[in-house]
């Protein structure tokens, strides 16, 4: 059976520091804050203090929606949103909650890499605006590829799980 357990913790845990994480540091954060970064990695828009905040926790809440709301709600979807390889096999009776298990923590996977590369921007951001440098490190760039290559790996590896119909169930 698929890790869920830890899926949903890390996504929940990752979740609660995204939350945190702006209303401890409010305080240090200048009204001005630089939000958006060149690809040299210098400031090049501002925004107020309580807009930055307001746009994190948008940000935030429309990941833990998506991915959080998904993983809840899929096995109730209908057989006919459903799109998998091998999906009459992977959706038969005997198999449907082995497959939306699969399903969750793939989705759960997703939002805690989204989540932590927010997380992680955050504090680039901060560091920025409290150093007065208005810059962000060169490894956000890394960041970025880091992220696109675990998202990839995370969707390749359950596209490939669902493409073998020779996969027992309480294997990954």
């Amino acid at each position: 059976m698929s890790n869920t357990r830890a899926a949903k913790t890390i996504f929940l845990l990752l979740f609660a520091i995204s939350i945190l994480l702006p209303l401890i540091y409010y305080n240090q954060l200048p009204e001005r804050i630089a939000s958006h970064f060149d690809f040299y990695n210098r400031a090049d828009n501002w925004t107020s203090k309580s807009g930055y905040l307001i746009f994190h926790y948008v940000i935030i809440f429309f990941f833990f929606l998506i991915f959080g709301g998904m993983s809840y709600y899929a096995p109730r979807f209908p057989s006919s949103l459903i799109n998998l390889p091998n999906k009459e096999y992977w959706l038969h009776e005997s198999r449907r909650d082995h497959t939306f298990n699969m399903l969750q923590t793939m989705l759960l996977w997703l939002g805690s890499v989204c989540l932590a590369l927010f997380v992680y921007m955050f504090y680039e951001i901060f560091n920025a605006n409290v150093s007065g440098s208005q810059k962000i490190s060169s490894f956000s760039w890394v960041s970025v590829i880091v992220f696109i290559v675990a998202n990839s790996v995370i969707v390749i590896k359950y596209i490939l799980y669902f493409t073998n119909k020779e996969n027992k169930l309480g294997e990954e």
